[in-house]
């Protein structure tokens, strides 16, 4: 079965916390920060209301975006969150992901989109590298044009 791309709903969160867990914290945090972010609750530093959270299934949830408009860094974009299924790593989920929320950002008119990435996370860094992230500094890295995101 192919995977599928739909924007998240409020049945997605407990998928979505399942693997944003399975990093960092457990389900119930990451249950309460995803439905507080979703309705706007939780908003990361200025961070904007206009956000957007995108999921990949494959039966059930293998990956998942997340991302919103804000003023971080002169940019007028973030993306917040992406996870993947460790057993659909590397099978263009990911960029799939990056390409449809670079998609909303065209959307919503924001072309500067940032990411934090900690410089000690090899894998991710080459990831946003490959869908078009430049390095902003050792934290950060930086889409200077939305329409790019997952296109390289």
């Amino acid at each position: 079965m192919p995977v599928v791309f739909r924007s998240a709903e409020e049945s997605d969160i407990a998928g979505m916390a399942s693997l944003r867990a399975s990093e960092t914290e457990d389900d119930f945090f990451w249950s309460d920060r995803i439905a507080r972010y979703l309705t706007g609750e939780h908003s990361p530093q200025h961070a904007l209301q206009s956000r957007a959270i995108f999921v990949a299934l494959d039966e059930e949830i293998v990956g998942f975006v997340a991302g919103h408009l804000t003023e971080r860094f002169g940019c007028q974009g973030e993306l917040q969150w992406i996870n993947i299924a460790v057993d659909h790593r590397g099978s263009g989920v990911a960029r799939a992901l990056i390409t449809r929320i670079g998609a909303w950002f065209v959307e919503q008119e924001a072309k500067r989109i940032c990411v934090n990435v900690d410089f000690r996370n090899i894998l991710a860094r080459r990831l946003y590298s490959s869908c078009g992230a430049q390095i902003l500094d050792k934290n950060w890295m930086i889409w200077d044009d939305s329409r790019f995101m997952g296109h390289v």
